[in-house]
């Protein structure tokens, strides 16, 4: 693979993860109209490790808290506890679901016109966010959680936003805007992980890969992932999510009818 695909991958896996638009789908998208062939499995690997270190180096502090938070004693160790709890309560619908339906999902990414369809359904839930009445003193409980969780398990299909359903379904719930989208990205590092650990399984299905190539590919979704989640928090502050909706629908379309 030359340098400039490997580059142009890190920059495309770095900026979808977490911009509401769907990562799986326009890897999808790309293939179908470009003819791009599926990266290696090497590769794909890789570029989840960019995105995932990309969050794990903007939220290091939330992370370091949880970490060394969940030894201590006292109301503080157990406040940090229970958010950890509620992370991993999160995580587990998207685990079952991945799990079971693992054969209906790949399926599920060869068919464009239903990655088109699943678009139209991230934007109804984008542009939704514009009437979910937030409320700055809204706590997580376990069943905020959980239903944030469910909503990230149904963003496995492609096409459907896994950064935009869950922030959102966090907005319906009462949370604010930047509580929703901490515990959204938070939420993400055991989710790439886990992705990234099921396409190391098959990692010797992907051959060889440059260790050059490799490392673009991380280093360009590392940066531009840090660069998407430090702007995408400060237009989500500003309440201004649904912003995304335009493009979705309209990318959805053009998949439909074109496609």
């Amino acid at each position: 693979m030359e340098y400039i695909s490997t580059i142009l991958l890190g920059i495309l896996q770095g900026a979808t993860e977490f911009l509401p638009v769907s990562s799986s789908a326009h890897l999808v998208i790309t293939q179908e109209l470009l003819g791009i062939q599926r990266p290696g499995m090497l590769i794909e690997v890789i570029l989840h490790l960019g995105t995932l270190l990309s969050v794990v180096v903007y939220f290091r502090q939330d992370l370091w808290k949880l970490i060394r938070g969940s030894f201590l004693r006292g109301r503080v160790g157990m406040a940090v506890r229970r958010e950890v709890a509620w992370l991993a309560l999160a995580t587990l619908p998207a685990v079952v679901v991945a799990l079971t339906a693992k054969d209906r999902i790949e399926v599920a990414f060869e068919n464009v016109w239903l990655v088109g369809v699943m678009l139209l359904v991230t934007w109804a839930v984008l542009i939704s966010s514009r009437w979910a009445s937030s409320n700055k003193d809204a706590r997580m409980t376990w069943m905020v959680a959980l239903i944030i969780g469910i909503a990230q398990a149904v963003a496995i299909m492609p096409g459907i936003s896994r950064s935009g359903i869950t922030i959102v379904a966090g907005l319906w719930l009462g949370l604010g805007g930047v509580a929703a989208a901490r515990f959204s990205f938070l939420l993400a590092v055991p989710a790439i992980l886990g992705a990234g650990i099921l396409e190391g399984l098959e990692l010797f299905q992907g051959g060889v890969v440059p260790a050059v190539d490799v490392t673009l590919g991380l280093v360009a979704a590392a940066i531009t992932g840090y660069a998407v989640i430090a702007w995408l928090l400060d237009v989500i502050g500003k309440g201004r999510l649904h912003f995304f909706a335009g493009y979705t629908i309209l990318l959805g379309l053009v998949v439909i009818f074109r496609l």
